[in-house]
């Protein structure tokens, strides 16, 4: 295996809005980031994925691009952006940046010249996305052309009476999708791509790659996902980005993909696919779902969290690449609820529910991505109100789950808990106002126990969470050849209490015994060869053939080999 600059480097994802905000207009910015470059590095962070900062209108915070040549004012300036390449490169760090490519923003200029017909441009622009003539039913009435669903919720199409036509847009109507098929669009976004090189970024974050091809034949179906996402055609969008772009300029791209084959994933990120460098996967991302209740259905719907689809989830990535790529490990991003709320104990174990899940995870083999407060723990809110909510999404949720059913107060409880904006609330940094985010009121509220969870008192204790994650991440590091490179071994992978293994490395092998419930369980190493091992970090527990662990209790072993 060849080795590569980012298959040894911790990256640590930024949600941009909500990361620190130096101009005290409650919004997170460039210069915050630059601001906050040494605490990263302190905690092994060497690579930083910035979430979208280009112009855009912030119907989905900046994943609707008005403009991919400007950054939004909201976040700073141009110069900005480059005072931060040059101080990442003065530390030694790389940055990753957004690249959003299935869609622009309706207020973009390629849509707004789409849009209209009497625009000189307009059989240029018209055809850099996908449009469709209305249907109509038995009575006349126009209707949609097919009754797909958007990620979002609701219809997939909307219409521009200019035309008489509807347009494609498989997340919010505010963000139209882009044609693929025409090559002066394709040409138009490497220009853009290249632009961003230039100025010294190290890699991208793909937003949607899997969803960059449709299926033209439009067929109805509901939600019809299958028309939209995952065909085979992508595979070759994204192939001939990496092999002008990604490729020549030694660039870390990040794609992602729910729920891909093995044939599927070895596309993506095996090492001669010419594709992506590592996969985001979401197998383990959700593994507490139900759908008990029929006005509450998919992700909104709570349920018993099963352990062993989580492990199996990480079994199978790491079997599914082998040797032939290189696997991602990572709790949540942006899009889903904090992890310590999540799969941990917010209410009675929160300190070690946080250090278990840091555990856990850091030990296995793999580039690491830490999410912005992760490391300090930060919870879900406890907004009362829905609308001290931000996020696109949970308007259209709220919507469906009331229109079916449930009351308001369900819905909202279901919002509080599985909502996107948990992981997008400001970041706490001390026990000042707005948790040392703002001096002003935030864009969306500062969750509510930041006086007790912030980097500042974390910092002043040893065994604090954050020193927790910053002992591993630095063991990274330094142990790259035996714990990233490592070959891992799940241990009782089909018990949905514990979360063991052996992480084999060359020199040095790992062995994590962790229990991820609330009460005290027994885990049986079975046949296990423990000689040797000696406790290296976590509860320090005796190591025997059979061990029991109190709530949350997690234990790292070593054994160096001869």
């Amino acid at each position: 295996m060849e080795r590569k600059w980012w298959m040894t480097t911790n990256i640590y994802q930024i949600y941009l809005r909500s990361f620190y905000d130096t101009n005290n207009d409650g919004i997170g910015d460039l210069k915050g980031v630059m601001y906050k470059l040494e605490y990263l590095k302190s905690i092994g962070i060497e690579t930083i994925w910035i979430s979208p900062h280009y112009d855009s209108p912030m119907d989905d915070n900046g994943y609707d691009v008005r403009d991919f040549y400007q950054v939004s004012k909201d976040y700073g300036d141009m110069e900005d952006f480059k005072a931060l390449v040059q101080k990442a490169n003065e530390l030694g760090m790389k940055i990753l940046i957004d690249l959003v490519l299935n869609h622009t923003s309706d207020e973009h200029e390629w849509f707004k010249i789409a849009k209209d017909p009497n625009h000189p441009l307009h059989s240029k622009y018209h055809d850099y996305y996908i449009w469709h003539k209305p249907k109509y039913d038995e009575s006349g009435k126009r209707v949609r052309p097919t009754r797909w669903i958007s990620w979002f919720g609701g219809p997939t199409w909307d219409y521009n009476e200019a035309t008489d036509e509807y347009y494609l847009h498989i997340f919010s109507k505010k963000m139209p999708d882009l044609n693929w098929r025409n090559e002066d669009m394709k040409n138009d976004l490497k220009k853009i791509i290249k632009y961003w090189i230039d100025l010294g970024v190290d890699g991208f974050r793909v937003d949607a790659a899997n969803h960059l091809e449709k299926d033209w034949n439009f067929p109805d179906g509901m939600p019809g996902y299958e028309y939209f996402s995952s065909l085979p055609k992508h595979h070759e969008y994204i192939k001939e980005l990496a092999l002008e772009l990604f490729e020549p300029y030694n660039l870390l791209t990040l794609g992602e993909s729910g729920g891909a084959s093995k044939k599927e994933v070895m596309k993506y990120v095996g090492f001669n696919s010419h594709e992506f460098n590592l996969l985001i996967h979401f197998g383990h991302c959700w593994a507490d779902t139900g759908d008990s209740e029929s006005a509450i259905t998919g992700k909104w719907s709570k349920a018993d969290l099963r352990v062993n689809v989580i492990k199996k989830s990480y079994a199978h990535q790491y079997e599914v690449v082998g040797n032939n790529g290189f696997n991602l490990i990572y709790w949540h991003n942006h899009d889903q609820p904090r992890v310590v709320s999540h799969y941990g104990n917010t209410e009675k174990y929160h300190e070690k529910s946080a250090k278990m899940l840091a555990i856990t995870l850091y030990f296995m083999p793999g580039t690491a991505i830490v999410y912005q407060g992760e490391e300090i723990g930060m919870t879900n809110v406890l907004y009362e109100n829905i609308e001290d909510f931000r996020d696109v999404e949970v308007f259209t949720e709220y919507k469906n789950m009331t229109e079916n059913g449930a009351t308001k107060e369900r819905a909202l409880l279901a919002i509080v808990d599985r909502s996107r904006d948990n992981a997008r609330t400001p970041m706490q940094w001390d026990d000042s106002l707005n948790g040392g985010f703002s001096k002003s009121k935030p864009w969306i509220n500062t969750n509510y126990n930041y006086k007790e969870i912030n980097v500042q008192a974390q910092e002043e204790s040893k065994d604090s969470i954050l020193n927790t994650y910053r002992f591993i991440l630095m063991k990274r590091v330094e142990d790259s050849e035996n714990i990233i490179f490592g070959d891992i071994e799940f241990i009782n992978i089909e018990d949905n209490e514990s979360y063991c293994y052996l992480n084999k490395g060359k020199t040095r092998d790992y062995l994590v015994v962790a229990n991820f419930r609330d009460y005290e369980i027994e885990v049986d190493l079975g046949n296990v060869d423990l000689d040797n091992f000696e406790y290296f970090y976590g509860d320090d527990l005796p190591l025997k053939q059979k061990i029991k662990l109190k709530p949350y209790e997690t234990t790292c072993y070593v054994k160096n080999k001869a």
